[in-house]
């Protein structure tokens, strides 16, 4: 349920979202948009989705206590309020609270490292009067969600914003108004549902119009977006711009490398024409130094020392754990990274373990990459490419139908390395990965590593449910 700012009455309410009152004005406790909550008082708004329809539960929810609905149908039985378009109705009520609570709000956006940066700054700032996204929930319905978790109390707000449609930021934009927005970079990660990269540029600076004039937009993603929409090659400048005019303010020229004498530390260094900055910092994978940058000088446009900010976030570890989590199982590192995946995290997440000076050998387990359109079979032929030319890789297992296809061309002694398995959900992924060991009790990773232990890599697309093999692999190494 979702406490209303302002608001405690259906006709109040009404009036709010632009609806058609169909009841006598009665107060009401909160907002609920599920049928099932047993909220004695509250008004239920019946959201429509993709594989949803929330109107077909209006009759549960005043059944478990809601006084009254939220609907697009004339027809609906009881006290209603009636609206063209419930998501608009949303909109509009999370756009009342959050004029009403005011916190400082940062947007954050890009195709990798949101959550990270997310993550990064809700541990800077002061948790008891921060409110940042759940999760990963930063859909269309999530980024509202968030907003209306605000309490009175709330001084910062930090939104992680998703798109997975073209277009689906600008009613974003026209309800919200950000402080900040940080873009943490752009590739093409879910081009086939975009089409093209220009609609997945087009989309993300949908929501530079919703940044105050007051506030500003920070950005590792283009080579200058005060001037054109050209993507960087590499993550090199970070630049700070002023409000949604987009006027340039500064460019810091970022570079990080590993530090020779600690291996779980880097070196990091932040230029500009009046300043150079060093930065020694301590993370498990090299984007994350990228990322925990981006996060602090963010907060130094809200008055943060970026070196105590960079201290907080030494040896960050996300608290989600399937973004690069590290099960230390005897001699063994597992590594969860099976949230979701694309191209660019691909690799990353095989050049940090790659990096590390551990002579134990390497296994990648990796499932399909999705979403990817026209460039699928090229992606997915440059990570095997990537992997295969890995140090110390024992075995590289691709699990599924897109990987399968560009394992034809492989050479007789790439073969030998690799394993192609398919993605059945019904089977028990230690099956799939004891079906080639003599010794069936303790499969394929005994198989390979024997006593010397390893460092396992979990990856791929949420689709492919890669965690199965996560908690296979555990089960086997312990």
């Amino acid at each position: 349920m979702f406490t209303i700012e302002g608001i405690n009455d259906l006709k109040t309410l009404s009036d709010i979202i632009g609806g058609e009152l169909f009841s006598n004005n009665e107060p009401f406790t909160g907002i609920t948009v599920d049928s099932r909550e047993e909220v004695n008082g509250t008004v239920y708004l019946a959201l429509k989705g993709e594989s949803f329809d929330g109107d077909t539960f209006c009759q549960d929810a005043i059944a478990n206590g809601s006084i009254a609905v939220i609907t697009d149908n004339p027809e609906t039985l009881g006290r209603f309020i009636l609206v063209k378009d419930t998501y608009d109705a949303l909109l509009k009520i999370a756009g009342h609270h959050h004029k009403e609570i005011n916190p400082r709000t940062i947007a954050i956006t890009g195709s990798n490292g949101k959550t990270t940066v997310k993550e990064m700054m809700g541990t800077v700032l002061d948790s008891s009067k921060t409110i940042i996204t759940k999760s990963n929930e930063n859909n269309q319905f999530g980024i509202p969600y968030t907003i209306l978790r605000c309490t009175s109390s709330t001084e910062n707000l930090v939104l992680e914003c998703g798109a997975r449609h073209d277009g689906d930021f600008q009613k974003i934009a026209e309800h919200f108004s950000f402080d900040q927005l940080v873009i943490t970079n752009i590739n093409n990660s879910h081009v086939g549902i975009f089409g093209s990269i220009q609609n997945i540029i087009r989309t993300k600076l949908e929501l530079t119009k919703a940044v105050k004039k007051s506030g500003n937009v920070i950005e590792a993603a283009f080579k200058d977006l005060s001037k054109n929409h050209k993507l960087l090659k590499e993550s090199s400048e970070i630049k700070l711009y002023d409000s949604n005019d987009l006027n340039l303010n500064t460019a810091w020229f970022y570079g990080c490398e590993k530090d020779s004498e600690q291996n779980d530390k880097y070196l990091i260094s932040l230029n500009t024409e009046n300043a150079d900055r060093q930065i020694k910092f301590e993370a498990s994978i090299e984007h994350n130094c990228l990322n925990a940058v981006l996060a602090s000088l963010a907060l130094e446009q809200f008055g943060y020392d970026i070196n105590e900010s960079m201290k907080v976030l030494s040896g960050f570890k996300n608290p989600l754990m399937n973004r690069f989590h590290i099960h230390e199982i005897s001699n063994y590192l597992v590594i969860d990274d099976t949230y979701n995946a694309n191209p660019t995290s691909m690799q990353s997440a095989m050049k940090t373990i790659n990096d590390w000076e551990d002579e134990r050998g390497r296994m990648l387990i990796l499932g399909d990459m999705y979403d990817l359109g026209d460039h699928a079979s090229e992606e997915h032929k440059k990570v095997i490419k990537y992997a295969l030319e890995m140090n110390n890789l024992k075995k590289l297992i691709l699990v599924g139908d897109k990987f399968k296809n560009e394992i034809k061309d492989l050479n007789d002694k790439e073969r030998e390395k690799v394993i192609q398995i398919e993605n059945r959900v019904d089977d028990f992924p230690y099956l799939e990965l004891t079906r080639e060991s003599s010794v069936k009790s303790k499969g394929i990773v005994h198989r390979y590593f024997k006593s010397q232990g390893g460092i396992i890599l979990i990856k791929g697309s949420r689709a492919m449910k890669m965690e199965r093999f996560v908690k296979s692999i555990i089960k086997y190494v312990q």
